[in-house]
């Protein structure tokens, strides 16, 4: 299999986003035809975090993937995550049973030929149209990936953390104390609690596997997941809580990268997560792509509006301190103002 070259994968990834907005335009137009307050979730999901599936769509051009119909799989998957999240977080649903429920949403579509379940049972508002099609599109695409039987344990393993961190986090009294106990439970890493519980709310790997499965090889995926977790994932979502302080503050929701002592310590570990995350990336199986992978998190969330807002320039420079992910800083910050991103 031939190593795609940074550069390339950027004008590749760049030249198919349009690709992803028109999958997104899709998926907005099923979502106008819910009832609130489920239609209302439903469209800001795919409108304010929009970026989620713009920058895991870089997994559809990993080398041997088909291109069209993984970027077609990461958009509805990531979907369904980012769809659920907005259910558990905003229409004032407190029942951990029901967060547990909807998230079965997520197990349905990483199984193809897998039933149903009513997603909606225990949870106070319900629809027949959009979780539901977005869970079959899953299993469709996923169906049709040659070698994804090979790489499913995988995904589950990784789906399992993820989708109980969503419950345990949403819990509105006590979820920073039930995950404790979950990561202490589940986790022999030298982490902090809330930076292990950060990595399992990151899809990357599962995108990754995604891709692997297109792979005639079947290779052994044990040494690149244990680059993404908790090193890449834990990277991707610390950024993403990082940029979200202040508004996670004001709407009183939980925050992982508040649990840090201080700044010092905070910009400290941050870093940390960065070079390790780089220098585990570079002993990979397609070592460019996975570095570009993750210079590209850095500056996708460096260069978001909310860091320059927040005075955060400084933390972002400790992480992207070379010339190459200072470039793509720059870079994200036009496409940004170009309304590419």
């Amino acid at each position: 299999m031939h190593c795609i070259q940074p550069r390339v994968l950027l004008r590749r990834f760049i030249s198919t986003l349009p690709l992803v907005k028109k999958e997104l335009q899709g998926w907005a137009c099923l979502a106008g035809q819910l009832t609130d307050p489920l239609r209302s979730q439903a469209l800001s999901s795919l409108e304010r975090k929009a970026f989620h599936c713009l920058g895991g769509s870089v997994y559809a051009h990993y080398p041997g993937t088909d291109l069209e119909d993984t970027l077609r799989l990461i958009v509805a998957f990531q979907t369904i995550s980012d769809y659920l999240d907005n259910l558990c977080d905003r229409l004032n649903v407190s029942d951990p049973k029901a967060f547990r429920l909807l998230h079965m949403s997520i197990y349905d579509a990483l199984t193809p030929g897998a039933a149903l379940h009513d997603y909606y049972q225990l949870y106070p508002y319900a629809e027949t149209i959009y979780l539901p099609r977005l869970v079959q599109t899953c299993q469709k695409l996923l169906g049709q990936v040659p070698n994804y039987k090979l790489y499913q344990p995988f995904t589950l393993k990784l789906a399992e953390r993820y989708c109980e961190l969503q419950v345990l986090k949403h819990v509105p009294v006590g979820g920073a104390h039930f995950l404790r106990d979950w990561v202490k439970r589940n986790s022999a890493s030298e982490l902090e609690w809330y930076e292990w519980a950060a990595a399992c709310g990151s899809t990357l790997g599962i995108f990754l596997l995604f891709a692997l499965g297109h792979n005639s090889s079947g290779s052994n995926p044990e040494p690149l997941l244990q680059a993404y977790f908790p090193w890449i994932q834990g990277l991707h979502i610390l950024l993403d809580y990082l940029i979200d302080l202040e508004e996670d503050e004001i709407e009183g929701d939980l925050n992982f990268v508040s649990f840090y002592p201080d700044q010092k310590t905070r910009d400290r570990s941050l870093s940390r997560f960065a070079q390790t995350s780089k220098s585990m990336a570079k002993s990979l199986p397609q070592a460019g792509f996975h570095r570009t992978v993750v210079d590209g998190l850095i500056a996708l969330y460096g260069s978001d509006p909310k860091v320059r807002m927040q005075a955060l320039e400084s933390t972002i420079r400790l992480m992207a301190e070379d010339r190459w992910g200072r470039n793509l800083l720059r870079l994200c910050a036009v496409l940004r103002r170009v309304g590419v991103i």
